[in-house]
């Protein structure tokens, strides 16, 4: 299984270029992550790793700059909240 969802990951940086794929508002993309996360802690812990990030990372988000700290605080679809450096996604 860890290896049918590795190649999964592959076989989509192949097919959708970057430049067609969807800002993600975290530092590591998400297929990144959970390519990460799979290869390092196996099926279960990249499963796992994808349903959050997706649970995270869909539609709905907003960023909301707070330039008197020099961070952005960026609302997830499913409303928590997470404090990140300014940087333009």
């Amino acid at each position: 299984m860890k290896q049918i969802l590795l190649i999964l990951i592959r076989t989509y940086w192949f097919v959708v270029p970057k430049r067609l794929r969807k800002k993600c508002i975290f530092k590591l993309s998400c297929s990144q992550y959970v390519y990460q996360t799979t290869k390092k802690h196996g099926f279960n812990m990249g499963f796992k790793a994808l349903v959050s990030r997706y649970r995270r990372c869909r539609a709905g988000y907003a960023i909301i700059p707070m330039p008197e700290s020099q961070h952005d605080r960026v609302i997830l679809a499913d409303k928590k909240i997470i404090i990140r450096t300014n940087t333009t996604i």
